[in-house]
């Protein structure tokens, strides 16, 4: 069916457009498909190596132009998305010698009055007038259309009106020349059932079954728009906002037969509809309506569908559900064989107008490109979070849904450009995970199969007035740039279908602003890459909060079931809490037993709108934590007005104010928070525009504002691991925001360089000589200026180039096979272009450079796993 159509009148100017896969491989082919309202358009393939967020106190924008990808023009066109959910079924076989039909099934209508009708059952057809339906009306009755041929379409009102969220039984029988009807509203728990209701009449003609060889059947949706149309339309309409369960269709007559029965418990991760009749009349569902629901007889004894021997038999139907926008493809592009990984774009552009958009998608490293690249860290962009909210309308004040803020809604300042108004006017583009369906169900599904409005270069969030998710997190790919470190770019995508394999070339794994989603596959590829040794920064803030859960076979959809606590615009009832792709709990990790703070040290507690605050250094960490102190805040200048450095004072935005905003992270030892993690410092000073996340406080629900509690804040921490290596947390969505201040030249961006370049320096130990350890390692960059107070330290290159920069003396400049000793208390630095390096020196020497400092060497019992 197409998605081309004319352009609305008086409709604004709009480019947009999206890429298929949005996640490829060199060598892959990318589909681009366009909306433009325009008659011609012109594009080019850009990398993005910096934020595309225009700021006087940002870096500059930085793209590359891919020239392997010849630039061009195309005719615009106009495209929408044919939103809704349905089942379909392209024979229910029904033939000519058939008199009559029974159509049996129980239905729960979510928005008994609608604006249009809805469909719960059809096989009519409008251009011969055979079939029937079993509808809504505007006013929610119910109303059966039966075909009869010449005749036409005879409308047979019922008068009956099922209850909002109530089951009913519906029975429908049809023979030649009549029609009954049977309504059973169904009890619930202890709750008396509505009043049944029956009724019948006689057709004015014969009933005619169907048209021909093969009949249609949909559920929850017609192909038919009023009994008055003459058009079989081929585009699904009416659609239904609700559930059925257990549909049944009986041919009457002569050669009298159950059709189908459809059983929705068979097969719920899939997206088919089994017929368990015998006759195998498998249907399809289209744009992924809900499963795992409960059934017209669940009663509460099995809250889990995949153990239940009963009670999830329905299927939850949405008019603005979409899995799949299903544009047609202007054009394709190739992805060049050894396209280094990155964030990538189309960029299209009017070429009457400056009306533009940017088609996001990304490149997956690869062995090849990983290894041109010397790529020893690599930053995983959070594209699960991306999908939570995309293309959500939170900022609706008639929205169920809207986000809710200590402040008065209303008085909010919206950030409105005009990325802000393509957002709200393409009602055709599916919900986010944040938004409600029509009929005010909780949104369950999000995909990438269709423009994703608010994942763009520059995108500024309504209203924070600052970039959020991809703008935000490419400051810190363009900061990587900056620094000269080689890196890579992943995927949440990328984890969930690799695990940990995706992160083992890399020494050090950097975190987006806000990885809020991951699955269990991506949570454990961290997880054991920290447990081989790994180094994680954690670069944001309400980290690893909510479950969801992606089908490997199905990529583009991910699935969230938000259980009964956690900061959330709606929730799953109780009994739908475990996803339907493949039946584990939804829910906060925390309530999973995988809270953030077991893994990054810290896990969320609070959010606020409006301007940050900065961070204050521990007080006690220059005498508990010497060594930590000297190289993670090297560089910071100490105002003279603080007892000890106030940081981060400064960050991108409208709003301005500090590093710590948005959604932030505190250690909590009660949740998970490691006994050895350091507090570096902490936010101080939120207002009370800043709230404490629900799961955070107890009866009475006192003290909950930013003033009132020092349970909101954010904590930047340090801890090694078990695997030997070490997790650097800032607690901080706007963090990113800090670092990209003046160009990169602030306190925050020194911090995450301190780091950056400390993680990527950790050695393996992989013997001991006396007082002396022999260690090697994978380096590339620039360590910090050191001294060894009690014994020399000597080097020995393997591979790659090494320089020592020695303090007062001439550089060493190093080839394989060459060692140097650096002799005691000489103050001196490495600096390494993919280096691979055996160095020995005393047992107490840390990996900081300071004899006194806590070691973060990690062990290998085999040396031949060094590599």
């Amino acid at each position: 069916m197409s998605t081309v159509y004319p352009v609305p009148e008086d409709y604004p100017k709009e480019i947009i457009g999206y890429a298929q896969p949005f996640i490829a491989s060199p060598g892959d082919t990318v589909d681009i498909k366009v909306s433009c309202t325009e008659s011609e358009y012109k594009y080019r393939v850009l990398r993005f190596l910096q934020t595309g967020y225009a700021s006087p106190d940002g870096p500059p924008q930085d793209v590359e132009e891919i020239t392997g990808i010849a630039p061009g023009t195309r005719k615009g066109r106009f495209q929408l998305a044919h939103a809704g959910s349905y089942a379909l079924l392209e024979d229910i076989g029904f033939r000519p010698v058939d008199s009559g039909v029974r159509l049996a099934f129980y239905a729960q209508p979510w928005l008994v009055e609608c604006d249009h009708i809805q469909t719960l059952v059809s096989t009519l057809d409008a251009s011969t007038n055979a079939g029937i339906a079993v509808v809504l009306t505007e006013k929610g009755t119910i109303d059966v259309w039966i075909g009869l041929g010449d005749a036409g379409i005879q409308v047979v009102p019922s008068g009956f009106k099922p209850a909002q969220r109530r089951w009913v039984k519906i029975d429908v029988e049809v023979s030649a020349a009549s029609v009954r009807l049977d309504f059973k509203p169904v009890s619930r728990m202890n709750e008396p059932a509505g009043k049944a209701s029956a009724a019948e009449a006689t057709l004015k003609g014969a009933f005619k079954s169907c048209s021909g060889e093969n009949t249609q059947l949909l559920l929850a949706a017609s192909l038919v728009k009023s009994p008055a149309d003459k058009v079989q339309h081929h585009v699904p309409l009416n659609k239904f906002n609700g559930r059925l369960d257990t549909v049944i269709i009986e041919a009457l007559g002569e050669n009298a037969r159950i059709l189908a029965h459809y059983d929705f418990s068979i097969e719920i991760p899939s997206d088919f509809v089994y017929d368990v009749s015998g006759n195998r009349r498998t249907g399809t569902l289209v744009n992924a309506p809900s499963r795992a629901m409960k059934g017209h007889n669940w009663d509460g004894s099995e809250t889990d569908w995949t153990k239940a021997a009963y009670g999830y038999g329905a299927i939850h139907f949405h008019e603005d559900d979409l899995d799949d926008a299903a544009w047609d493809t202007d054009f394709s592009i190739e992805i060049p064989e050894g396209t280094r990984s990155g964030v990538y774009g189309v960029e299209i552009q009017s070429t009457g107008s400056d009306t533009r958009d940017t088609v996001v998608f990304f490149v997956r490293p690869t062995e090849a490109t990983t290894a041109k690249v010397g790529a020893k860290a690599a930053i995983v962009m959070s594209t699960f979070t991306y999908l939570a909210y995309a293309n959500e309308k939170m900022f609706r004040p008639d929205n169920p849904a809207r986000a809710e803020v200590p402040q008065d809604f209303e008085s909010l300042d919206f950030y409105k450009d005009e990325a802000f108004y393509k957002q709200d006017r393409r009602e055709d583009l599916g919900r986010s995970i944040y938004d409600v369906h029509r009929d005010h169900s909780g949104v369950i599904f999000s995909s990438y199969k269709r423009p994703l409005l608010n994942c763009r270069p520059d995108y500024v969030n309504w209203t924070g007035h600052r970039p959020r998710e991809l703008s935000a997190e490419l400051i810190i790919l363009g900061y990587l740039e900056r620094l000269g470190i080689p890196y890579d770019v992943l995927t949440d995508h990328e984890l969930h279908l690799r695990g940990v394999a995706a992160l083992r070339p890399y020494t050090t794994v950097l975190t987006g602003c806000h990885p809020e989603y991951p699955s269990l596959r991506s949570y454990l590829a961290y997880e054991d890459f920290l447990k081989e040794g790994g180094n994680m920064m954690y670069l944001g803030g309400n980290g690893f909060y909510w479950a969801s859960e992606t089908d490997c076979a199905r990529p583009h959809r991910m699935e969230v079931r938000r259980g009964g606590q956690g900061v959330r615009t709606s929730y799953q009832e109780p009994g739908e809490r475990i996803h339907s792709l493949n039946g584990r709990v939804g829910g906060l990790w925390r309530d999973c037993g995988k809270a953030a703070n077991f893994m990054v040290g810290i896990g969320c507690c609070g959010e606020g709108t409006g301007a940050g605050v900065p961070y204050r250094m521990n007080t006690k960490l220059g005498e508990a934590y010497p060594d930590l102190k000297s190289w993670v805040f090297a560089g910071l200048v100490k105002n003279d007005d603080d007892r000890e450095f106030v940081f981060g004072r400064n960050a991108l935005g409208g709003f301005g104010g500090g590093a710590s905003a948005d959604e932030i992270d505190r250690v909590d030892f009660k949740y998970g928070s490691p006994e050895n993690i350091v507090v570096l410092a902490s936010s101080t000073g939120h207002p009370d525009t800043f709230g404490l996340f629900p799961e955070d406080s107890n009866f009475p629900m006192l003290k909950t504002l930013g003033t009132q509690t020092d349970l909101i804040r954010s904590d930047m921490t340090y801890y090694e691991t078990s695997g030997g290596g070490a997790v650097f947390s800032v607690g901080s969505i706007s963090w990113d925001l800090a670092v990209g201040w003046k160009n990169y030249d602030n306190d925050a961006a020194v911090v995450t360089a301190n780091v950056l370049r400390s993680e990527t320096w950790s050695p393996r130990l992989i013997a001991a000589i006396n007082d002396h350890h022999v260690k090697v390692a994978k380096i590339d960059g620039e360590f910090i200026w050191h001294a060894h107070a009690n014994s020399d330290e000597l080097f020995y290159l393997m591979s790659g180039k090494l320089t020592i920069e020695l303090e007062g003396r001439d550089p060493v400049i190093m080839q394989e096979g060459d060692v140097f000793v650096v002799p005691l208390r000489v103050r001196h630095r490495p600096v390494a272009e993919n280096a691979s390096v055996m160095l020995i020196e005393h047992e107490s020497t840390a990996n900081t450079g300071d004899e006194s400092a806590s070691d973060r060497t990690r062990e290998v019992k085999d040396a031949r796993a060094v590599g």
